[in-house]
């Protein structure tokens, strides 16, 4: 596959890593006392271009590669550190894969500010070299209520709130991609015209700060066709201070998850260094999930 991945776990410091040719790839944690969701704080591609940004200062809840829900029975677990209720998604157990994959297995609570464990969640996460480049984060979560019905919201998009609809697995990306091409399953667009829009993948790329050949680095999130509501709308912000790539699978509406329900989600992301073409993008989207076909 032209990538050998080695992995590092820091069970005590809540921290896993993945490397190629003694270069980091990916670190997730999931102990930072001041960040409650569990994330990759650190993407990179495999020329060495880190395209997440974690925890920066306009909205510090976003920790790079991340998945987060808004609101559960209407409590904040998206701001909460910021919200004045601290509603948490605490991890039972982790463990690195042991089937010679690379990845990890991860069991989470999400926990009010009152104690009370309202959904849980079991991850799986898997990393793997990609023949014409790259590399491919595949993610699974199943969900079940724990004490009764659980209402999974957004913040409505209205006139007052057009930036809402968030909620789910998401990238804060590199400043220095300001001005993105964003490339989908129906067309090569702006993110103005792709955002809000339902698309079965989708590719953010934009231009690396410091080089004079002004090279492009990637990430595109890809659903699974078996998701519910599929194809998600994509949320793809490119404001002058704000990249973000969003599968919003509660844009369009909430979701009630009823006691003894469960609802699993599946995607792909594909870390990849310069512009993916459509193409290619089809082909590896066919590959990593051959229902789609």
């Amino acid at each position: 596959m032209g990538m050998e991945l080695s992995t590092a776990y820091e069970q005590q410091n809540a921290a896993w890593r993945v490397a190629s040719g003694g270069r980091t790839l990916l670190e997730y944690v999931y102990g930072e006392a001041e960040d409650p969701n569990p994330s990759f704080r650190r993407v990179l591609t495999p020329a060495g271009r880190d395209i997440a940004l974690y925890r920066p200062w306009d909205h510090p809840w976003h920790p790079g590669l991340f998945f987060s829900w808004k609101y559960l029975n209407g409590l904040n677990f998206w701001e909460s550190m910021y919200d004045g209720k601290r509603n948490v998604a605490v991890t039972r157990a982790f463990e690195p894969l042991a089937d010679g994959s690379v990845g990890f297995r991860q069991s989470l609570d999400y926990v009010t500010y009152e104690g009370n464990a309202l959904l849980s969640e079991e991850r799986r996460v898997e990393i793997e070299p990609v023949e014409s480049g790259g590399y491919a984060i595949r993610w699974e979560a199943s969900f079940r209520p724990t004490a009764g019905d659980v209402v999974l919201d957004r913040t409505e998009v209205t006139d007052k709130t057009p930036w809402g609809g968030y909620a789910g697995l998401s990238c804060r990306l590199a400043r220095n991609f300001l001005g993105p091409v964003i490339t989908t399953d129906q067309g090569v667009f702006s993110a103005e015209e792709t955002h809000n829009k339902p698309f079965a993948w989708c590719d953010y790329a934009g231009r690396v700060d410091g080089f004079t050949d002004r090279p492009w680095a990637g990430i595109c999130i890809m659903n699974d066709p078996d998701n519910p509501r599929h194809p998600s709308p994509m949320l793809t912000y490119d404001y002058k201070d704000m990249q973000f790539l969003q599968a919003a699978f509660l844009q369009d509406a909430p979701l009630t998850l009823k006691t003894g329900e469960s609802l699993r989600l599946r995607y792909a992301l594909y870390v990849h260094d310069g512009q993916a073409d459509r193409d290619s993008l089809a082909r590896l989207y066919a590959k990593l999930f051959p229902s789609a076909g």
